[in-house]
């Protein structure tokens, strides 16, 4: 029997209660917010709530978003694109052209591919796919997925326990690999991740494995690498890419996945994903192909993050090496008292991630500008 949406935010450490509050909205994004079961109404409301609740002038970095916005590319297909095209087809003709284009990237067949209105909903389809009663949930602690049945403490640095996620699979229904990891920034080589899904796969064929890579394009760690051969070779593995961090386009509700077309098909049947339209198809393909804007923004969002890391670092606050656009740093002190501090100077950060609530808080990277405003704040907040 699967688990009901109650069942599914209760393991994720908060009742619906918590999940209404002005405080939980700001800390999450359109995406999370997804993740946790709210769609439709449910979650324009909650979204219309967040933003009345924030002050129109305060730098928002608090869910990842990438502030720099989408390839200039995405912009001009988006004007230039015919408005008699929006008409024709069911499905539109240019979401099997977009699939097309995934799958090149990616080297793999269109029907390797699945897309879907954001990738959380992929995210929650798995969840209804493959977690029951008796098949539960296995993710990093802290990680996206969190408050697992099956929760595996990240290690000393802050990444991932392979180890301890593998002997923890067996019999489990979902394997959740957060590669990139959010929210501890870390990330393992491709290397490590492949041998995790074999080993898994070997002793417990029937556990599936879902690869998150939604901020695997700002990595710049050496050896790492897309878990998309591996998610075609394996049944019931697959992994997951968003358009709303590095692409810079949230705002168009875009994500995908990979694996074999069984595998995709139980997750179309567990949860509805959503259909692609004619604008964000054009504008997808337009962003997968600015390869060199992509790269710009690897860089940028590099420079940006060093120079963030050097500030905390200078005042005494470590963090990990980040290969993300954003940094997890330990300020040893509650996250909801360094959080309502920032908020009162106008600076929004990122939501407590059990169980390191207490001594680390999540910041997203914005454009370089709002780092240098944003420091001023944490720096009075962080020396009082």
């Amino acid at each position: 029997m699967s688990l009901s949406r109650r069942a599914f935010v209760r393991r994720l450490g908060m009742g619906g209660a918590g999940l209404a509050t002005t405080s939980f909205i700001i800390g999450h994004g359109r995406e999370e917010l997804s993740a946790f079961g709210f769609d439709g109404i449910e979650l324009e409301a909650a979204m219309q709530r967040q933003r009345q609740a924030m002050d129109p002038n305060a730098i928002k970095l608090s869910s990842n978003e990438n502030l720099r916005g989408p390839s200039p590319k995405v912009i001009e297909v988006l004007r230039s694109h015919p408005s008699t095209a929006l008409g024709l087809g069911y499905p539109v003709p240019s979401s099997r052209a977009f699939s097309a284009a995934l799958a090149r990237a990616h080297n793999v067949e269109p029907q390797n591919v699945i897309t879907a209105t954001g990738s959380g909903a992929i995210l929650q389809a798995a969840q209804w796919a493959y977690v029951t009663d008796d098949k539960p949930l296995v993710s990093g602690d802290p990680s996206y997925m969190g408050g697992a049945e099956r929760s595996i403490p990240v290690d000393a640095g802050l990444n991932l326990d392979l180890d301890g996620m593998v002997d923890a699979a067996t019999g489990a229904g979902l394997v959740f690999l957060c590669n990139p990891n959010n929210p501890t920034s870390t990330i393992h080589p491709l290397s490590d991740i492949e041998t995790a899904v074999r080993t898994i796969k070997r002793r417990s064929p029937d556990t599936a494995i879902l690869i998150d890579e939604a901020y695997i394009h700002y990595s710049t760690a050496p050896g790492v690498g897309s878990g998309d051969q591996i998610s075609v070779e394996f049944p019931d593995v697959f992994m997951t890419r968003t358009f709303s961090k590095a692409f810079g386009m949230a705002g168009m509700r875009m994500g995908y996945g990979v694996g074999q077309p069984e595998t995709l098909q139980k997750l179309r049947r567990a949860w509805g994903l959503g259909s692609i339209n004619e604008l964000q198809s054009v504008a997808g393909i337009a962003a997968i192909e600015d390869t060199a804007h992509m790269d710009w923004e690897r860089d940028e969002n590099k420079r940006i993050r060093d120079w963030t890391l050097s500030q905390f670092e200078e005042m005494g606050f470590g963090a990990p090496d980040s290969q993300t656009n954003f940094i997890f740093v330990r300020i040893d002190r509650p996250a909801s008292e360094f959080r309502d501090a920032c908020r009162a100077n106008g600076i929004l950060v990122g939501r407590n991630f059990p169980p390191l609530e207490q001594t680390h808080a999540r910041i997203s990277l914005g454009r370089m500008e709002d780092m240098e405003k944003a420091m001023e704040v944490f720096k009075k907040v962080l020396e009082t």
